[in-house]
């Protein structure tokens, strides 16, 4: 569907609306006629005679044609302004939703400085435009084509000066405007470049403070804001020239008509009256023109915009609509000869990787980093699709089931565990926004967070800070575990969930952990082995293979890789107290 099309498309449920909006603007057009025409007579008819009981009348009928003229344009404003708005939050909802329900590798390879730019800036310049210049350049068009009308039954001669001049601009007009539109498009994805810049630079602030490359960070950004000046510098000036234009069209449009109209008032074809009205009807037939030469570059940066929004309209979604729920989850899970390669990526990440986990069993998947074990995880959960082979939960594949369903019924505790800039207690609730404060005392009590709850003087209402930052990482950790008790789910998934924590916060969090276990199907992704050395079974991934596989201590009289990694890390966690 063209840009057009789906633009049009979007006024779809405002039909009603949009037949008011008409109905004003026609009104207001047919109003905004009379002065001129009242001119002429005056001209005519009411000075020669001197029929000075008549100009009073005159200007009373000038004053409700006015009247009714702001009126009518300010009902047609109001309406279209609001038709406007609610135009522009359904593309902001409509491109979020899509958006949440786009597939993972969208995000992999989008920065996410340029998805928050399109959802603003590119949405506030199509707010823009919807809320000024096309409410008026409605009343002005059609008032332009209820002058036209005029002219044409008053004196057609004229009209046809006043189109020809309109033609005469339209040509370089429309030249001007593609150009100016092919440099907007470049300067919006520049601008989305600099957002996604500013954003990444701020967010790793610490990273860019420990380095000392806060003059590398502003000297690129310096780059880029240069580039994009020079774009915008050359956009206006086309712009402008464009105004330029118009302008000129306008002042020369009254010389021409002045000039025909004069040879026809002289050889008697119309009278001066006559002439006064042409001329009086000129501006309004010229003001959708200047119009459009003054808000050109405006309307030229919100057609990218538009682009730019319904790509987001036409993203493909993770999984169709209407799938089955895997229903109930017992907990049975299993993944068969599983590959899968990150877009852009050369290698496969996981090369024919199989498991099978009885329901209430612990499976724990070890391995160097880049093995691919939290690459199994998003697999298994469905953030991504896997290029051969199959998932199924309870028997059932996932790929032809809402993976949703099944989502809900997973409690994750990562390693890195995000935090809203929000109150302890929203953060708690995010996993399940029914709990009851019942529920949700029991769950701060079981990760072991009431202690340093009751230390809080605004308890569950204090605010964690952006990504919980006022919190420490074992705090974090606990707020994750709570969230996942709270969720009360058949299947845990820990990701390395203690990795980061020092020995005595890990041994902690870890017994809260293993307090959640019991009755439920587990898998732990483990840096450190001892975590998971009571699993029912161990894999071992080296380079996206199970390399290895058994029990703890099966594994161990293999003397194999995990062998040598427990023997490794054995004498490291003796010195912290661990074992």
């Amino acid at each position: 569907m063209g840009l057009f099309r789906q633009t049009i498309a979007l006024f779809g449920p405002y039909k009603g609306r949009m037949l008011l909006v008409l109905l004003y603007a026609v009104l207001g057009g047919a109003f905004a006629t009379v002065p001129p025409l009242l001119l002429g007579k005056l001209v005519d008819q009411v000075l020669p005679l001197q029929l000075t009981n008549m100009i009073g009348w005159l200007v009373a009928a000038v004053f409700f044609a006015f009247l009714g003229k702001v009126m009518f344009e300010s009902l047609q404003e109001f309406v279209q302004v609001k038709i406007g708005l609610d135009i522009i939050t359904d593309m902001q909802l409509t491109a979020f939703r899509k958006l949440h329900r786009a597939p993972m590798s969208m995000f992999a390879t989008t920065p996410r400085g340029d998805i928050l730019f399109r959802l603003t800036h590119d949405v506030e310049a199509i707010q823009n435009l919807n809320s000024t210049v096309i409410p008026r350049f409605l009343q002005q068009l059609l008032g332009a084509i209820a002058a036209f009308i005029a002219v044409i039954a008053i004196y057609w001669p004229a009209a046809v000066v006043m189109l020809a001049v309109f033609v005469i601009y339209l040509g370089p007009s429309y030249l001007l405007g593609r150009k100016v539109r092919k440099l907007s498009e470049v300067q919006r994805n520049m601008l989305a470049d600099l957002y996604a810049h500013m954003q990444e630079s701020i967010e790793s602030i610490r990273l860019v403070r420990t380095f000392v490359t806060e003059e590398r960070e502003t000297q690129t950004q310096s780059v880029k804001l240069d580039a994009w000046k020079k774009f915008a510098i050359y956009a206006a000036l086309i712009s402008k020239v464009n105004w330029r234009l118009g302008n000129m069209m306008q002042v020369a449009s009254p010389g021409v008509v002045m000039l025909i109209g004069g040879m026809a008032v002289w050889q008697q074809e119309i009278t001066i009256g006559t002439l006064v009205a042409c001329i009086g009807f000129i501006p309004a037939m010229f003001l959708p023109i200047r119009s459009l030469a003054e808000n050109a570059l405006m309307i030229q940066q919100a057609i990218p915009a538009l682009q730019r929004i319904f790509e987001y309209f036409h993203l493909p979604e993770e999984q169709a609509e209407g799938l089955p729920a895997v229903g109930t989850v017992q907990g049975d899970l299993e993944m068969e000869d599983i590959w899968f390669t990150y877009p852009g990526a050369e290698e496969p990440v996981l090369r024919g990787v199989s498991l099978h986990v009885r329901a209430g069993q612990h499976i724990g998947i070890v391995g160097a980093s880049g093995g691919g074990k939290s690459t199994l995880i998003q697999l298994l959960l469905g953030l991504y699709t896997p290029e051969q082979g199959t998932v199924r939960v309870d028997g059932k594949d996932l790929n032809t089931h809402d993976r949703n369903s099944f989502r809900q019924q997973v409690g994750v505790v990562s390693q890195e565990t995000f935090l809203l800039n929000s109150t302890l207690r929203h953060n708690l609730l995010y996993a399940r926004p029914d709990a009851s404060q019942a529920e949700l005392d029991a769950a701060v009590t079981a990760s072991g967070l009431g202690e340093f709850l009751d230390s809080l003087e605004d308890g569950y209402e204090t605010v964690v800070g952006e990504r919980g930052l006022k919190l420490s990482g074992g705090q974090r950790q606990r707020v994750a575990l709570a969230r996942a008790i709270l969720r009360r789910p058949p299947v845990l998934i820990f990701d390395e969930a203690t990795s980061s924590l020092d020995g005595e916060t890990e041994e902690r969090v870890q017994e809260a952990l293993e307090q959640l276990m019991p009755g439920r199907t587990t898998i732990t992704i483990a840096h450190r082995l001892v975590t998971v050395r009571d699993a029912d079974e161990i894999l071992v991934l080296d380079h996206g293979v199970v390399a290895e596989r058994g029990t703890h201590e099966e594994l161990l009289k293999m003397q194999g890789q995990y062998c040598r990694l427990y023997a490794a890390q054995y004498s490291e966690l003796e010195k912290e107290g661990v074992v």
